[in-house]
């Protein structure tokens, strides 16, 4: 049976990670984002993105290349965070 542990510094890091991950993807698609995603914008007041928000937000999958990305941010982003929290 592993152990994961769950800490406040580990809640920390595994965030830090998430954004880095998400960032390097994004900048990896470059013109492929528009291609593969549909952005949508939000005018409601409590979910409104500033300029980073809007350049960094994938969007939702529109094609299989863009699912197939999906699938692969999310399997990484599993892996990073289970090897956070159980060796960490």
């Amino acid at each position: 049976m592993t152990e994961l542990t769950v800490t406040p510094l580990k809640i920390v890091i595994c965030f830090v990670i998430a954004l880095l991950t998400t960032i390097m993807v994004r900048f990896a698609l470059k013109d492929k984002r528009d291609l593969w995603f549909k952005r949508s914008r939000s005018n409601f007041i409590l979910t409104v993105r500033g300029a980073i928000g809007e350049y960094l937000a994938l969007g939702y999958p529109k094609t299989w290349q863009g699912g197939l990305i999906l699938i692969l941010l999310m399997a990484v982003l599993c892996l990073e965070f289970y090897l956070v929290l159980r060796w960490f």
